[in-house]
């Protein structure tokens, strides 16, 4: 009798105990995926590309809107014949959720995401970008309270590959194992996580290309608490949705604006979301 009221115990605090923290994760659906995701201009420079987000999750509980100003900056060095680039997305988050039965909002800063190094290859149809991200915990977080940072280190190790397979006509690859650090202030560490983007798309003209995009997500080893008492079941989320992407060139200069709407289905440890996202990219 007291095996097994000990084996209900476990049970019972397992179902309250969602995979990963929080059931959160520092992947952002697609942040990763849009058109021409590994070609990055040849030309030395620094570069503007700027990723803005609203979601709602399936039940209204929880709203986001994220803004995400990144920074490449494109060097003139080689490293293996590829171009060497390195980058910077600091962040801003307002959200409204709810913990513990009480409705909350938030607006701060997020985690930064870094790019230390990347390299950038653009051959005759296919095109490769390999780069090292690193998840910086930046971003306002406070135990028991709505947060917009995670409080945990991540590395994550990104591949990114375009083919243009016929005129007019590209398939797009970012794949991505992200590993997570332990949150200092809860001895709590997630477990690791892939997670994948993809995008085919067409050109109607040189300015205008539709598309449609997708994404998949999961967690692949557990997490680890102090208590041991954890969750069975990993984190996995999978979305699709239209694209399209416009570039008007003003004052001399092409800005590329790309649109795409995902929802989520296939989703476990969390609730699913709907996300619209805009993306501009420009020279400076």
């Amino acid at each position: 009798m007291r095996k097994i009221f000990l084996a209900l115990l476990v049970t019972l605090i397992s179902l309250k105990v969602k995979a990963t923290e929080g059931g959160g994760s520092n992947y952002l659906p697609g942040f990763y995926g849009d058109f021409e995701m590994a070609v990055i201009p040849e030309e030395q420079g620094t570069y503007f590309n700027n990723f803005m987000s609203v979601s709602r999750d399936s039940q209204k509980s929880s709203e986001a809107f994220i803004e995400i100003p990144g920074f490449l900056h494109v060097t003139d060095y080689k490293l293996l014949e590829g171009n060497v680039i390195f980058g910077v997305f600091p962040g801003l988050a307002a959200i409204r959720g709810q913990t513990e039965e009480i409705k909350n909002t938030r607006f701060g800063l997020l985690d930064a995401y870094i790019m230390p190094l990347s390299l950038n290859w653009n051959l005759d149809d296919i095109s490769l970008f390999v780069y090292e991200g690193i998840i910086a915990p930046i971003g306002y977080y406070q135990i028991g309270y709505l947060s917009t940072g995670r409080n945990m280190w991540t590395f994550d190790h990104v591949v990114a590959f375009t083919w243009r397979i016929v005129t007019d006509t590209e398939l797009s690859i970012t794949s991505g194992y992200m590993n997570n650090l332990k949150n200092k202030s809860t001895n709590y560490k997630s477990g690791d996580e892939i997670h994948f983007d993809c995008l085919f798309g067409h050109y109607l003209s040189k300015e205008l290309a539709v598309g449609l995009t997708g994404t998949y997500y999961r967690q692949v080893t557990a997490d680890e608490a102090q208590t041991n008492i954890l969750s069975t079941v990993y984190s996995e989320a999978s979305s699709i949705g239209p694209a399209l992407m416009y570039t008007p060139n003003i004052f001399n200069r092409d800005i590329n604006l790309s649109f795409k709407w995902l929802h989520e289905f296939n989703v476990q440890g969390r609730l699913p979301q709907d996300y619209i996202i805009w993306r501009i990219f420009m020279s400076f």
